[in-house]
């Protein structure tokens, strides 16, 4: 139980919202700071939207399936060491890890990539994310 905890304030606390930090380049000198958070914030609302699509959802998949896979090896291996639901729960675990690393990205990750990628071309630099 306290692994699920765990496991589930780190997915609140990745889930919490961040924004990109700009580098002060030509770019953000001259459109200043109140433009700037203009472009950040339609960038990330193109995010969003682009996540919602089916290109996004089939590269997310892998997380998934992890899981599920992982659920249930989890179970097997708690009938025989005698305690199913912590098996299923860590099996769960690590199944969507390796998903997730099957997949390369989280959706997280997908949506700083997208809105770096959108920023760059609007001539920003990114230094990172807060």
């Amino acid at each position: 139980m306290k692994f699920l905890n765990i496991t589930l304030l780190l997915f609140l606390l990745a889930g919490c919202a961040s924004k990109p930090v700009l580098y002060p380049n030509k770019k953000l000198k001259a459109v200043g700071k109140e433009a700037s958070k203009k472009d950040i914030d339609i960038c990330m609302a193109e995010a969003d939207e682009y996540l919602e699509s089916a290109e996004a959802k089939k590269i997310l998949r892998g997380a998934g399936k992890g899981s599920i896979f992982g659920g249930a090896v989890g179970a097997v291996t708690g009938l025989l060491t005698g305690n199913v639901i912590r098996g299923a729960t860590s099996g769960a675990a690590i199944g969507a890890t390796a998903g997730g690393v099957g997949a390369a990205i989280s959706p997280d990750q997908l949506e700083r990539a997208y809105v770096n990628q959108c920023l760059e071309k609007k001539g920003y630099q990114i230094l990172g994310w807060d």
